[in-house]
């Protein structure tokens, strides 16, 4: 089982940066599998003079996390992983501001 959570999905019209699609446990709160499409928003100079939070270039400002189950970017379904929760009428996703004092998760 170990190896099935290191999977990466990758293909050639996926951005090559600030995105992934993952498999993994860690997702979510649960034992459940699932892919998941990661989207970061990475700090550049203006955001540090514009935000007195951040601290540092190429921190990061929010990270939005969407379980998938087809690659939005070159539609191939991925792998069926067994789910033991109950299907949510959306799905489930999460993002995490990071642009504060807090981190904030929504």
């Amino acid at each position: 089982m170990d190896s099935l959570q290191s999977l990466i999905h990758d293909c050639d019209q996926m951005p090559s940066e600030r995105v992934a699609i993952r498999l993994g446990s860690a997702c979510f709160e649960g034992e459940d599998l699932s892919w998941c499409l990661f989207i970061e928003r990475l700090a550049v100079e203006e955001d540090l003079l514009e935000n007195h939070y951040l601290e540092e270039v190429g921190e990061t400002i929010w990270t939005t996390v969407v379980e998938i189950k087809f690659c939005p970017y070159c539609a191939v379904e991925l792998s069926d992983v067994q789910s033991h929760s109950a299907p949510d009428e959306f799905g489930r996703f999460f993002h995490i501001d990071s642009a504060g004092w807090q981190s904030r998760r929504r």
